[in-house]
């Protein structure tokens, strides 16, 4: 978002919603804020305000609806404090740059109208939310999104109290006042060549990378047709064209669109230099569409840590306790030990004295060889012997126990490795499903919200991936613990082939045999391509893989989603290089996975 977007969004929100009522007002994250804006005799709108790092922006928002944590942030509270029930009366650009200031009107601590700024500074890494008020002929901070302090910053301090300052200045000509002679250094061999959008930028106030390429390949097509100016020249002439139709609306809004239909791009203007692009109604839903997938990805990465940080904390936590359930296996290995003692110093009970510390008496288990064992002097033989022999039953119990322990801590230990690896590279939908399967098998809390009433859960499409073998057979991979339980014990004729990766954790993959007496050995061999790419030997060479068919795998009581158990298995060994495994990745059959 360039000074141009903003002046075309700082103009249809003022003629929109300008006098505008301000209902309610959310923060929904730290840098993100909803408000809830009315005019009469028109349906509620909410206005995002977002001061992100990377994707700070101004749009409204459509289906989207942020949820909202439990207790509002201090600044969501000073906000509602002054602002709820004020009028938005206007909304300015601060010269060209990035800076868009919405004055409200609304009533102070004790009933008189005052004028408020909420000062939206969209400039990446350094973008802010201030709540100003005018005191003493000058603009003073109330509260801010984000505080910047004096040890933060030397040049401009953001807190409750302090003077706003408006932020640098740039040493920029207005588009309107271009002249040729600043755009000397223009390389006319190449025009859309990056030297010369950077030359642009740095000379035009208001203009992006995006809309330097614009103002370039519109100059170029005009250069093109005519030879009695320069490049320059025409530069200037469609750099200020290029401010007039921003200033009077005279072209639609637009997003650049890639190969899969997805916004990279938005402007105020048609996007002529893009090969695919799109008009759009307004300003705001340019961006709003152009911010869409990034909100998506963001999401995606944000889940994907916040997974990948819950299955790391968890297995920790299991491999210290299996070390130390270990640690107690081998301690209650001597259980015997104590067993021999106690029947030793009841054979020889009679040789034995009270208050003697130690005996020596001759072990008939191991050839009458010489043991020496430890005795309580405060008690006989046989009360010694007893002792032996609860030290050897409480060994015997604990030894029970710890291996039960230890195989369900390997269990989950061994599930978690399968999660963490389903993790990698998953798709958004899968990450949810992930996200549920946590929450159903209690590694993962459900945050609290502000909902009163149970939601029901969104249905997610939890289909295998689907893809045609080279002699035309369908092979399915489950992608997530849910998925592979679905695939192999549900969705799979007992004489289909399953294959999965040798004692490592990855995905279940089942060849759909339909009705077929062999599978040829190129199918089998793509099969194990794909179980050995989507697991943790993808990086490996000669990674085995066992298949069998579906009927020999059962799931054993009570384990975790994704563990199964097989038998009359055969082993093939493949390296799942990128150059194999990408040609059957192009041969994803999506009408399968609809249909499926």
């Amino acid at each position: 978002m360039d000074g141009l977007t903003m002046r075309r969004l700082a103009n249809e929100l003022g003629e929109t919603f300008s006098k505008s009522k301000i209902e309610k007002i959310h923060q929904p994250s730290d840098r993100d804020l909803v408000l809830t804006l009315r005019v009469a005799g028109q349906p509620a709108r909410r206005l995002l305000l977002s001061a992100h790092k990377q994707f700070a922006r101004m749009h409204f928002l459509v289906d989207e609806r942020p949820e909202n944590p439990m207790e509002p942030p201090m600044f969501c509270m000073r906000l509602r404090k002054h602002l709820e029930g004020g009028r938005i009366v206007a909304i300015q650009q601060h010269s060209w740059d990035r800076v868009l200031e919405l004055q409200v009107e609304a009533m102070d601590e004790v009933g008189d109208l005052r004028t408020y700024f909420l000062i939206c500074e969209l400039m990446g890494r350094h973008s802010n939310i201030i709540l100003c008020r005018q005191e003493d002929g000058a603009l003073r901070i109330i509260d801010a999104i984000v505080r910047v302090t004096e040890q933060m910053s030397r040049h401009r301090e953001v807190v409750p109290g302090a003077p706003y300052i408006a932020p640098p200045a740039q040493d920029k000509t207005p588009m309107s006042e271009i002249t040729a002679g600043q755009l000397m250094e223009f390389d006319r061999e190449h025009w859309l060549s990056r030297p010369n959008v950077q030359l642009l930028v740095a000379q035009i106030a208001g203009i992006g990378p995006t809309s330097a390429r614009e103002i370039l390949h519109r100059a170029q097509a005009a250069a093109s047709h005519s030879a009695t100016e320069t490049a320059v020249d025409h530069i200037c002439q469609v750099t200020r064209r290029l401010g007039t139709i921003v200033e009077q609306n005279e072209e639609a809004a637009s997003v650049a669109l890639d190969n899969l239909g997805r916004a990279m791009e938005c402007a105020p203007f048609l996007l002529t230099h893009k090969t695919d692009y799109a008009p759009c109604p307004s300003m705001s839903e340019a961006i709003r569409r152009r911010f869409a997938d990034t909100g998506e990805v963001l999401y995606h990465s944000h889940l994907q840590d916040e997974l990948h940080r819950v299955v790391f904390e968890h297995l920790d936590k299991l491999r210290g306790k299996q070390i130390k359930l270990q640690q107690s296996l081998t301690e209650s290995e001597d259980e015997h030990i104590y067993r021999v003692k106690a029947e030793l110093l009841t054979a020889f009970a009679h040789q034995i004295k009270k208050g003697e510390s130690r005996c020596v008496v001759p072990n008939y288990y191991e050839d009458n060889q010489l043991v020496a064992i430890d005795l309580n002097p405060a008690l006989d033989a046989i009360q010694n012997a007893q002792y032996y022999y609860k030290q050897a039953s409480k060994r015997k119990r604990a030894s029970t126990s710890v291996a039960e322990q230890l195989a369900v801590t390997e269990n989950d230990i061994r599930y978690l490795e399968a999660v963490d690896e389903s993790l990698h590279n998953a798709s958004l939908a899968n990450l949810e499903l992930i996200r549920r399967e946590l929450l159903q098998q209690g590694f993962l809390q459900e945050k609290p919200t502000k909902r009163k009433k149970p939601v029901k859960a969104e249905k997610i499409d939890n289909k295998p991936d689907v893809y045609t073998s080279v002699d035309g057979f369908v092979m399915r991979v489950g992608r997530n613990n849910l998925q592979n339980d679905k695939l192999t014990l549900r969705q799979s004729d007992g004489s289909d082939i399953w294959l999965h990766v040798k004692d490592q954790p990855g995905s279940h993959v089942v060849i759909r045999r339909d009705g077929s007496a062999e599978i040829p050995q190129e199918t089998l061999e793509e099969a194990a391509l794909l179980a050995a790419y989507f697991s943790r030997g993808r990086d490996s060479a000669n990674v085995p893989v066992d298949f069998t068919e579906v009927r020999h795998i059962w799931k054993p009581n009570g384990a975790r989603p994704g563990l199964v158990l097989y038998d009359h298995q055969r082993t093939l060994f493949v390296t799942p290089e990128r150059a194999l495994v990408e040609p059957i990745l192009s041969r994803s059959n999506h009408d399968l996975i609809k249909a499926d």
